[in-house]
């Protein structure tokens, strides 16, 4: 597919290289880096690509930030789990690894808030063709961090709050069970053991990398504070001690200390426990210690995984070892004690997942990548051990553990409580004993350390339907106007007028600012003689800040009944209306070489009489085009029954926008343009004025086969600023030529094409 996506993304006249995740990363040491898209292998991620995939990103990083800066820059990375990042329940995971590209989207996104950052996950398409055109649609949209890709649309992520769990009706565990515990021995997972041992009494078998404890000798068990634990460790060394030789003999004796209390707690609530030292990344020593556990006591039940250990620095400080080591405890840990337990009859399998890797953090990447990889490790084994409870908890921060005194403070800067180590040890309980219950869920404290209500991330309420219509030429004449290659062609400017209504029509009250990321991904094109079934759907409207942004689609129903998605934004509104400040303060002066009488024949424009709204176009250059333009009539005019009496915005003026591209690109490069996309638009005034508006266009960036420009519309007398929209896209092709000459209706059914 990379091949596909990189021959598409070349003919919307982008310059782009294929490389392969095995090359030297300083191939991307570049100044001119705008993009950078991670495509996970059709063949199944592995631990060396996503190693690799860090390290391009890491090499990658200087050009992005500076394209960035300059004007603009992504990074995105693919994944292959089911469209709907694992959340689609009937789904089969095939690569459960490539989920871990997200954690590298996330993390970048926070340490480089100038770039955009998307982790898209990417369905099952009917052939790799389409699912690259997909994929180059949806990488230059702004939106969520996250975004699932599947034939029928898009998915998004939101958390919805799970209900409080109750005490379990039937116990997950009975007494003297054998449960497997990895990183038990200290820490927060040791509190969870503890919680595991007063609820359920089971035997507890605690791995990791400490030795296990001994005696202490007499000299060492009276002493309690580290300088004298220091003084008596040096003074009864037979040879001279270096600083950080006493320190690791002093954390040794700490840490048994530490593994001693754990088991004596485990014993004082009921329980029992075992320690055994190993290293869980090695398949032969943890086979056969499993092995003597299951001769000695029994088979084993439940999975506790909690191993992990932190190398905090940012993603261009941080070094490939570094992130292996991170990397390969979670990960390879937790793979090798499925893998062991693989002809267990497991009651549970609880992983330590980390709201790292659900949200993303600053300096973590490695934890994000290896966190993601638990979730989604965790979904694909509920799918192939339905009766084993299988859980992912994304924790916050502890009140203990890998969180010190330092990261505190900065949680606490944030906003953010610690999970009481009790309080956190119930829950854990409790969410092994929730069957049916989310896969992948997250846990939280508030600023008190009680944990929050638990949530999961499920994917977004699809869109609902605002309202449809059933197009004809004879109840929506105006289309008569506007027609290519023979074919009736709804404008890109009703589009708009159509999704703003379908985000209004659920919102009652606000008022119509603007909308962002407007896609046309499949042209409406019919005939006189049928009909076309039109859909406008919209979700639900979220608050950010002062605004509210309200997806939307156009979409219709194939013969064979799938969806056909025609348009997408994201739909803006307000309570009341900024004044807008003009930012074209230097239109072009060149003078239009051409008379306006002859603008509208088929040597120039295609538009019929409804759409002829140019007036007057006062100048045209290089570097854009600016015009006098009318304002269109009443909708009934054009509309036999109207949704509204009044325009939401003005489908001539917004038109005559995308006529006077045309004019420009047949001056420049004698070719005619048809537009794709608009990045941002804004209105200022609840309508446009009655007598038409001035429009200026100024050209950002041009070559032969497109253009991008932003626009300003303008009150005609005053000058004062009605709406800007920046992002115009168009694309630029000599073949429109003749479909512009074609301007007679064709006499068969309804169809649906690709847009120019």
């Amino acid at each position: 597919m990379s091949s596909e996506l990189c021959s598409i993304l070349t003919s919307k006249g982008r310059t782009v290289r294929l490389v392969k995740i095995d090359d030297d990363p300083d191939i991307l040491s570049t100044d001119s880096l705008s993009g950078l898209v991670i495509i996970s292998p059709a063949s199944g991620t592995d631990d060396t690509f996503l190693e690799s995939a860090f390290q391009l990103l890491k090499k990658a990083a200087p050009g992005l930030r500076r394209s960035a800066e300059a004007g603009g820059a992504f990074f995105s990375t693919v994944s292959r789990l089911d469209g709907a990042f694992a959340f689609d329940a009937g789904s089969i995971l095939v690569d459960p690894l490539s989920g871990g590209l997200a954690g590298l989207s996330k993390t970048a996104a926070h340490e480089w808030p100038e770039l955009s950052c998307k982790a898209i996950d990417l369905g099952a398409f009917p052939d790799t063709a389409t699912a690259a055109n997909a994929l180059s649609i949806e990488l230059f949209l702004a939106g969520p961090v996250e975004i699932g890709l599947k034939p029928g649309g898009r998915i998004t992520l939101e958390p919805a709050e799970l209900p409080v769990l109750a005490n379990p009706a039937q116990a997950p565990l009975q007494t003297g069970d054998v449960v497997i515990v990895t990183g038990g021995g200290r820490g927060v997972t040791a509190a969870t053991a503890i919680a595991l041992a007063e609820a359920y009494r089971p035997l507890l078998v605690l791995l990791g990398r400490s030795p296990e404890p001994q005696p202490e000798p007499e000299w060492l068990s009276p002493l309690i504070s580290e300088s004298d634990i220091k003084k008596a460790i040096l003074q009864q060394s037979p040879g001279k001690l270096h600083p950080k030789d006493i320190e690791e003999r002093y954390r040794s004796v700490i840490a048994g200390r530490e593994l001693k209390a754990t088991l004596a707690a485990i014993e004082s609530v009921g329980g029992h426990a075992l320690y055994r030292s190993v290293d869980i990344r090695s398949s032969e020593d943890v086979n056969d210690l499993l092995q003597v556990i299951r001769r000695e006591q029994g088979p084993i039940r439940g999975i506790v995984h909690g191993a992990g250990v932190l190398a905090d620095r940012l993603i261009c400080d941080k070094t490939g070892e570094q992130f292996a080591q991170v990397y390969s405890t979670k990960v390879i840990g937790l793979r090798t004690l499925l893998a062991a337990t693989d002809g267990d009859d497991l009651r549970f399998i609880a992983l330590f997942g980390s709201t790292t890797g659900r949200f993303g953090r600053s300096g973590q990447v490695d934890y994000a990548v290896a966190n993601e990889i638990l979730n989604k490790l965790a979904q694909a084994e509920s799918r192939q051990r339905p009766a084993c409870r299988t859980v992912c908890i994304n924790w916050g921060p502890w009140d203990g553990g890998m969180v010190t005194p330092a990261l505190k403070k900065v949680f606490s800067g944030e906003g953010i409580g610690l999970i009481s180590l009790a309080a956190g040890g119930k829950l854990l309980a409790r969410e092994i004993a929730a069957t049916g219950a989310p896969v992948e869920v997250i846990a939280l404290a508030d600023t008190a350390g009680s944990p929050l209500p638990v949530k999961s991330p499920l994917p977004a309420k699809p869109l609902e339907e605002a309202f449809s219509l059933v197009l004809t030429v004879d109840d929506y004449p105006f289309i008569r106007s506007h027609v290519l290659g023979g074919k009736a062609v709804l404008p890109m400017a009703m589009i708009v007028e159509w999704l703003a209504h379908g985000a209004m029509h659920g919102n009652p009250g606000f008022r119509f600012h603007g909308f962002n990321d407007l896609r046309i991904c499949k042209g409406v094109t019919f005939e006189q003689t049928s009909s076309c079934s039109l859909h406008v759907l919209a979700g639900r409207a979220e608050k950010q800040g002062s605004l509210y942004y309200v997806p939307v689609e156009l979409t219709s129903t194939a013969g064979n009944g799938r969806s056909i998605l025609h348009a997408r934004a994201e739909i803006v509104l307000a309570t009341r209306l900024p004044e807008g400040i003009r930012s074209i303060t230097d239109p072009p002066a060149t003078p239009y070489p051409h008379d306006i009488g002859a603008i509208y024949n088929q040597e120039r424009l295609f538009h019929g009489a409804d759409l002829h709204g140019i007036e007057q176009v006062n100048s045209c250059s290089a570097e854009g085009v600016s015009a006098v333009v009318k304002a269109a009539p009443e909708p009934s005019k054009w509309i036999k029954q109207p949704l509204r009496n009044i325009w939401i915005t003005d489908p001539l003026v917004l038109d005559c926008a995308f006529q006077l591209m045309i004019l420009w690109s047949l001056e420049r490069f004698g070719s005619g343009s048809l537009p794709v996309f608009m990045g941002r638009y804004r209105q200022f005034q609840g309508s446009f004025p009655r007598n038409g508006a001035q429009i200026v266009i100024r050209v950002t960036a041009e070559n032969g086969h497109s253009a991008s420009a932003d626009m300003e519309f303008m009150e005609r007398k005053s000058g004062k600023l009605i709406a800007r929209m920046e992002g115009y896209e168009c694309i630029i092709d000599p073949s429109l030529e003749q479909a512009f000459r074609c301007n007679q209706l064709a006499q068969s059914g309804c169809v649906v094409q690709e847009a120019a």
